[in-house]
């Protein structure tokens, strides 16, 4: 069998966002990358339900040319014996985006600024001199490439993270979304659902896409049910009042809720889900994966000026952007955690103790999706008698709340 070779600075294994916008800096820096898509079309299958921050739909820097399906104003939370709270303004607080053509702008920003488009499957990684040697496969031809640094953007069970013996995030859920045609009765809020039994470890949600249209979902710890039997079990329960789901489209997979512990090697760095830069209070990666591609490439680009792209050389980059992203994880993994804690009454009683319209105020006034420990901890401080009796019993809830509070990334 014919095996084609081919020289490379950079090989970037994933083209989603994190992969497209670290391929594109490096490529203005002016280094020959390679910008590697194992699927025929960038984007597809989408395994996202698409609800971004007008901050990230920003650092996309996309013209819009329809690619914004709806603007989302508020959030309606409901904890699954039926208490329910609403939270929103008239101020535009997310995006719900189409994801397929959000990736492929991305993707063709990458290619405008000079980095070489490869469809191929990566199979693994070997240490050559000076480099990596890369082996590459496309329907059943095999290709090498040896670069001088890999870059895995290649999702949360990263084929070059294995590939080259680097520690994966230690927790994830399994998630299941599913685009459908429903009426909710509000189209600019977001529906998001709680409780131990409904979402094991994890949370439900309706985020309305267009007139008639919405994204569902659910997720679950793993060993805690599978998700698409917490589906079936949400569609007639939660869903039920909204009248009839026809699912048009499913879709799934893992979200890591931890960082790596290490997302860099010798002549290679891990981005995106990645390395589990994931927010994990919601699961979203889209903004802290954008972040810390500028930070990757910016930190690959010094090592390429030293000439060193050594481990201790590349180690730059996971201080800067734990430095940048690290405390908001820290915290808003230790606040999911401690809700976690609380059983169904509890949940309920907190959610009655926060409908008080002056903490409706306050959340409103910090309600950042990409900081969600901003509008937490602020609500915390104000609730604090409720939220004392919510955890009575559960002092893991009351750790983690003060481990919170302590985060440092």
């Amino acid at each position: 069998m014919a095996v084609s070779r081919f020289l490379a600075d950079v090989a970037v294994v994933g083209a989603g966002p994190a992969g497209s916008r670290t391929a594109r800096q490096l490529a203005r820096y002016g280094l020959r990358v390679l910008l590697i898509e194992e699927h025929r079309q960038v984007g597809i299958p989408s395994h996202c339900s698409g609800l971004i921050s007008p901050r990230t739909w920003e650092m996309g820097e996309v013209e819009d040319q329809g690619l914004v399906c709806n603007r989302l104003r508020g959030a309606i939370l409901q904890v699954e014996d039926g208490t329910s709270l609403a939270l929103g303004s008239q101020e535009v607080r997310a995006l719900a985006i189409d994801r397929v053509a959000w990736d492929r702008a991305l993707a063709h920003q990458a290619y405008e600024a000079g980095a070489e488009p490869v469809r191929a499957r990566f199979l693994a990684a070997e240490p050559i001199r000076g480099g990596l040697r890369l082996h590459l496969q496309r329907d059943s031809h095999l290709m090498r490439a040896d670069v001088r640094l890999l870059v895995g953007a290649d999702g949360v069970h990263s084929r070059v993270a294995r590939s080259l013996g680097l520690p994966r995030p230690r927790e994830k859920v399994l998630a299941l979304g599913v685009e459908a045609r429903i009426h909710l009765p509000r189209e600019d809020y977001v529906y998001v659902f709680v409780g131990p039994r409904l979402a094991p470890g994890w949370f439900a949600w309706a985020i309305p896409s267009g007139p008639g249209l919405a994204r569902l979902g659910i997720g679950c710890l793993a060993g805690q049910g599978t998700p698409m039997e917490l589906y079936r079990a949400f569609k007639e329960g939660p869903l039920a009042p909204f009248g009839p789901v026809r699912e048009v489209r499913f879709y799934g997979g893992a979200i890591p809720l931890t960082p790596a512990p290490r997302t860099y090697g010798h002549h290679v760095l891990l981005v995106g889900d990645a390395a589990g830069q994931v927010k994990p209070f919601s699961g979203g990666g889209l903004y802290p994966g954008l972040m810390a591609a500028s930070l990757c490439a910016e930190a690959a680009w010094s090592a390429f000026q030293r000439d060193d792209l050594s481990a201790s050389s590349l180690a730059q980059y996971e201080r800067e952007w734990r430095r940048r992203l690290g405390r908001e994880l820290a915290r808003s993994w230790h606040l999911r955690r401690a809700g976690l804690c609380l059983d169904t009454p509890r949940l309920a009683a907190l959610v009655r103790a926060l409908s008080h319209p002056r903490l409706q105020a306050l959340a409103t006034q910090h309600a950042d999706i990409d900081y969600p420990s901003r509008a937490l901890l602020a609500l915390a401080r104000h609730v604090l008698p409720p939220l004392l009796g919510a955890a009575l019993g559960r002092p893991a809830a009351l750790w983690h709340l003060v481990a919170a509070l302590l985060a440092r990334g």
